[in-house]
Parts: C-alpha cells; sequence; structure tokens
C-alpha cells in the first residue's frame, strides 16, 4: 500500500513541477523585473600598474578613476626588491581608498619574501575593494630600507555608482 501512495505521490508531484515549468515563461513576461543584473555592459574593465621606488621618491601614487565611476578592485598582484643595510625589512603596500565621500581607508598588504633572493617580495591575491579615489603607496616595518622597487598590477571594474 505505501508503494501505491509513493508512486501517485511522485507523480503529482512531477505534474505539479511540469505545470510550475510550464507556467513560468508566462508568467515571467507578465512580471517587471525587480533586481538589476550587476553583469551587465554597463561594467568596464579597468587594469593598471603602478611603479614605487623609493631612490626617487615615487613612494605615494594616484591612481586616476574617470570621473563619475567608481572603481571595484578585483585582484592585486605585487612584486619587487627591498633591503636594508641595517637589519630585516618587512615591505608592505598601502591601498589609500575613499568611497562616497567617506574617510579614507588603508588595506595593508605584507609581502612574501623569496626563500632563494631575500631581498626579493611578492603577493598576488584577489579581493573587493571599493574606490572613488585610490592611491599606492610603500611602507616597511623593521629597518630603514636602502633601495625598494615595486611594481603593483591592479585589477577590477569601473561601475556607475
Amino acid at each position: 500500500m505505501k508503494n501505491k501512495l509513493h508512486t501517485f505521490a511522485a507523480a503529482l508531484m512531477l505534474l505539479a513541477v511540469a505545470g510550475i515549468f510550464c507556467a513560468k515563461p508566462a508568467m515571467a513576461q507578465a512580471r517587471p523585473t525587480l533586481v538589476q543584473n550587476t553583469d551587465e555592459p554597463a561594467r568596464a574593465p579597468f587594469q593598471t600598474t603602478v611603479s614605487l621606488n623609493l631612490s626617487t621618491s615615487t613612494l605615494f601614487v594616484s591612481v586616476p578613476i574617470p570621473p563619475g565611476k567608481r572603481l571595484v578592485i578585483d585582484y592585486v598582484s605585487v612584486s619587487g626588491a627591498a633591503a636594508s643595510n641595517s637589519g630585516a625589512i618587512q615591505p608592505v603596500i598601502i591601498l589609500e581608498s575613499a568611497v562616497a565621500g567617506s574617510p579614507s581607508v588603508n588595506y595593508y598588504l605584507s609581502q612574501n619574501q623569496s626563500p632563494l633572493v631575500t631581498t626579493q617580495f611578492q603577493s598576488a591575491a584577489p579581493m573587493t575593494i571599493y574606490s572613488d579615489s585610490l592611491a599606492v603607496a610603500f611602507g616597511y616595518s623593521g629597518f630603514t630600507p636602502s633601495f625598494a622597487v615595486f611594481n603593483v598590477s591592479i585589477s577590477g571594474h569601473l561601475i556607475t555608482p
């Protein structure tokens, strides 16, 4: 008896699902869409590389964002070299972002030291940072660097806020 009830229930469920799928296109045409698709063509790809160099004092560089647009950073890759004559150094890349008229916020990206060449550092990671204005800076902990040169590659997209 149970098997007959399960078969009957399964058949009813199949008919109900088929009815919903058959009726869905007509219902979808009659109702307006209430959510915005964030993957529509309004997104514009963005990428840039910022060079930071201790010897030329280019330690804080603004990233130009077109007026009326907001940058959404999706991925940051950093590579470079740094050393100190006095002792150990830990380079840090700082992304200073301001959005929607709020005060700026700093994002600190520590660099991984190469086990083979101790003056070489790198990092790469996906992230999400919103920015109406953006600057990239070099920082460090430990001893004062005798040299530091870094390239910061930023990939993301522009949206209209």
